[in-house]
């Protein structure tokens, strides 16, 4: 099957570029979906591990791929093996370090959940990486909750702030969503890979679902990507005196109060985001509205995508429309 082997081969291609080899699980788990290399008219019908295994035994017997104790990655790659192994030992400790920090957010005011993003939730962070994280604040409460979310990440000196160049084990709050606009609009191969490898961490599990559900284009790029009861994998437990403590904030806000507090820190966080050159620079995306809060002025994600692009021609595999970014500044 045609099709599927440049879809295979194509996924193992977008993760190398992050040094990350990967499992048959993973291969299938992560799959870029075939319609995005091949146009056609008739369903491609249930992708399983058995197909997969298929292709990638193939793929190996012809020299095109190589592997190492269950992990694939492309002929001449080997040394991204002992990379991953490295990495996975780093991720580990940084989640012990994450989860014992991430406990005292659960005294944040109109936090509905979080999730883990990047290499961490890759389980490929290295010595200097952060904590990446997606948060989703109560619907008319954003800007308080994040200003109550610098708080405890600044008193726990545990926060990235916007001119640190690195900042190992330190929380990178730069997306933020609303509980009741939970779509991603901002489509793209790296999007739906980075959103498919979220780990929810402090969150409901109705959430979550509702999440995916509102996302569903996850799927346009990642074949195989569904929600089931095991994808929950990591959690830091809400804190019970915290978690009251933050409910008790919550009923005096839930007034004239609390609505003059969002005003203002809307405002005062707005006038700092377009102050801040970086808002304005080529290659990220900043957004700020109502229920949306995104900082990444300077994101990898044209350079991925960017080599993805030249992997595949590099291998033969001509898709009938090159992967674009989601629509960064130029």
């Amino acid at each position: 099957m045609l099709h599927l082997r440049n879809s295979i081969l194509s996924t193992i291609v977008y993760y190398d570029i992050l040094d990350f080899p990967l499992t048959m699980i993973e291969v299938h788990k992560f799959l870029i979906n075939p319609a995005r290399l091949n146009r056609t008219d008739r369903g491609i019908g249930s992708i399983s591990l058995g197909d997969v295994h298929q292709e990638l035994s193939s793929l190996h017997r012809s020299g095109i791929i190589g592997s190492k104790n269950g992990f694939y990655f492309l002929s001449g790659r080997d040394g991204v093996y002992d990379v991953r192994i490295e990495r996975e030992k780093i991720t580990t400790a940084k989640w012990k370090k994450f989860l014992r920090l991430l406990k005292w957010f659960s005294g944040a005011p109109y936090l509905r959940g979080l999730f883990t993003s990047g290499s961490l939730a890759l389980s490929n962070a290295h010595p200097e990486s952060d904590f990446d994280v997606l948060v989703i604040a109560k619907t008319g409460r954003l800007y308080t909750c994040r200003l109550f979310l610098l708080l405890i990440s600044s008193l726990l000196r545990s926060r990235r702030k916007r001119f640190d160049a690195v900042a190992p084990d330190k929380f990178c709050l730069n997306h933020y969503i609303t509980d009741s606009d939970l779509r991603i609009s901002h489509e793209s191969l790296y999007n739906a890979q980075t959103y498919a490898n979220l780990k929810p961490t402090m969150i409901a599990r109705q959430l979550v679902h509702d999440f995916y559900k509102s996302n569903i284009w996850i799927n346009k790029f990642v074949y195989n990507f569904k929600i089931n009861d095991e994808f929950v994998r990591r959690s830091a437990p809400l804190n019970p005196i915290l978690h009251g403590f933050a409910r008790m904030v919550e009923f005096i806000l839930n007034s004239r109060l609390g609505d003059i507090l969002e005003i203002r820190a809307k405002k005062y966080q707005h006038e700092r985001i377009k102050e801040n050159p970086l808002t304005y620079e080529a290659g990220g995306r900043i957004t700020f509205n109502e229920s949306e809060l995104e900082f990444h002025p300077r994101s990898f994600e044209k350079t991925i995508i960017s080599k993805y692009n030249q992997g595949l021609r590099r291998l033969g595999i001509i898709p009938y429309l090159e992967e674009k970014d989601s629509g960064l500044i130029v």
